[in-house]
């Protein structure tokens, strides 16, 4: 089996934090989106990160901590949003210039995935195969593609359905057998970035879909807002501090904090809120914001704002 982790859309509502930085790459509790991910994956699997030219760098730099991986940055040939191939159609041209012939494990990237993937891999028996997440709420399921389980298979999809008939909504989690690659090549031709479409036409084909439930923490990270609930759930009520953190006069840090390397705080009041790497934050109320590195920010209040990197602002 090889994995294939899509890294490769421009994300363009989560502005200024992805002006320059791809979303997998966005700061996630502790490290790294993707790393999260990459982590979870066996060691004896394959993986192959498929982006584009745009973010090639950062992300061949964000590899070096994976040196002992069987790990390859695959860029395709896009460099805007614009001339962007879809999750289908990159699926599609990496299967095809890496000649792929063997199961695939495709992962979003921009998704955050709280279960075994071990036990997804072991539950896997030579079907399309993907993995959904109870959301215990139909009102909630309105918002996602729905999946309608029946004698433990797939019976039926809805997309953001009026009336979901289920609460199990699909995520950016799948295997396909390498027998229906071929299926993936084809169907990427019509709609190269209905990526969750594929199933159904694989259905319509005759082929049975497996589902993987799950309850633990899932999130697909398509806004500020929902990047906020993933940091402040993850990270939880404690206080997350890298190396040479200083903090000076008096502070107040509430909830979920998180302080990067070399960040000086002085004088704050921070509360769910993410301050990246070599940041100098002086006299500031500060909640539910993210702050990109290398920022200056003195004498603000601030709440709920995304602050692009190297940001010097001061009141």
């Amino acid at each position: 089996m090889k994995c294939i982790i899509l890294a490769g859309g421009f994300a363009t509502r989560l502005w200024p934090l992805t002006e320059s930085k791809a979303k997998p790459l966005l700061h996630l509790k502790d490290r790294p989106l993707i790393s999260h991910i990459v982590d979870q994956i066996p060691n004896d699997i394959e993986i192959i990160i498929s982006t584009n030219a745009v973010f090639e760098e950062e992300f061949k730099k964000w590899s070096i901590d994976y040196k002992g991986r069987n790990l390859e940055v695959f860029v395709e040939d896009s460099a805007s949003d614009e001339f962007k191939k879809g999750a289908l159609g990159a699926t599609a041209f990496v299967i095809g210039e890496k000649k792929i012939e063997e199961d695939l494990m495709l992962l979003a990237g921009d998704n955050y995935f709280g279960f075994d993937m071990q036990a997804f891999i072991n539950k896997f028996d030579g079907n399309p195969m993907l993995a959904a997440y109870d959301i215990k709420d139909l009102d909630q399921a309105r918002k996602f593609g729905v999946v309608v389980k029946r004698e433990g298979r797939v019976g039926e999809f809805q997309e953001k359905p009026e009336n979901p008939k289920s609460t199990l909504v699909s995520t950016g989690c799948y295997i396909f057998p390498k027998k229906n690659l071929i299926d993936i090549i084809d169907y990427a031709k019509k709609k190269n970035d209905d990526l969750g479409g594929v199933f159904e036409y694989l259905m319509q084909k005759g082929e049975l879909i497996d589902v993987f439930v799950f309850d633990e923490k899932w999130y697909d990270i398509g806004s500020f807002d929902a990047y906020l609930k993933a940091n402040k759930e993850l990270i939880g009520n404690q206080i997350i501090e890298k190396s040479n953190v200083k903090k000076e006069g008096n502070n107040k840090l509430i909830g979920s904090v998180f302080l990067g390397r070399n960040t000086t705080i002085n004088n704050c009041v921070l509360e769910d809120t993410v301050i990246l790497n070599d940041c100098n934050i002086d006299n500031c109320v500060i909640r539910k914001c993210v702050i990109d590195e290398n920022c200056t920010l003195k004498n603000l209040d601030l709440s709920h704002k995304m602050i692009r990197q190297g940001s010097e602002i001061e009141k």
